[in-house]
């Protein structure tokens, strides 16, 4: 639930992806604005507590979302991660990390806090997502940058620590949106990529 509240005000990780060379945008995540898909009885004290438990959460892990990345990354030499973003409202905060090699979306849980694969499933192959999600995945092998990448300039552009990151179709074109700790606020950056030349 933890995970909902907090991200569904700023991404939607799972619907289109890919990498940028182009231009960054940040906008704050108001975090007491409620989400359009939310239901009436929309309370935004228990939501910023919600927040506020899983950013602090997030500030003493151990465990980067890079390294979180690359670890989710070496299991499958050559894949690429499609989605990740910090879970601290489970027993043992995780990283969930998506990535995507042949065809096949894998799901990894990786300790936030000791580095550990907890748990390794197949999510899914492209067959099983909808046309937007597999146009979207696809659309990774024609950019030239990498999730790990769009990180590393939402943290920079931002001040911060990124604490998710996932793909977007934006007005027909597809982005990577990063959320980025930084300071008491979070930030969005959405990362608009060239794609690849020919």
């Amino acid at each position: 639930m933890t995970r909902k509240v907090l991200f569904t005000l700023m991404l939607s990780c799972w619907t289109a992806m890919a990498p940028i060379a182009a231009r960054a945008t940040v906008d704050d995540a108001s975090a007491t604005q409620a989400p359009t898909d939310t239901p009436s009885v929309y309370d935004p004290a228990l939501s910023q507590e919600a927040i506020n438990r899983e950013i602090d959460r997030f500030r003493r892990s151990e465990v980067s979302l890079h390294q979180a990345l690359r670890i989710a990354e070496k299991i499958h030499p050559g894949s690429k991660t499609a989605d990740i973003s910090f879970e601290g409202g489970l027993d043992v905060p995780v990283y969930k990390v998506r990535t995507l090699r042949s065809g096949q979306i894998w799901e990894f849980d990786i300790d936030s806090s000791t580095a550990k694969v907890l748990n390794s499933v197949l999510f899914s192959t492209m067959d099983g997502l909808s046309e937007t999600d597999r146009n979207s995945l696809a659309a990774l092998n024609g950019v030239t940058l990498k999730m790990s990448d769009a990180i590393r300039i939402a943290e920079r552009s931002a001040a911060g620590r990124a604490i998710s990151g996932g793909l977007i179709s934006k007005d027909g074109k597809l982005a990577f949106i990063v959320v980025v700790v930084s300071g008491k606020d979070l930030k969005q950056v959405t990362l608009e990529p060239t794609p690849r030349r020919r």
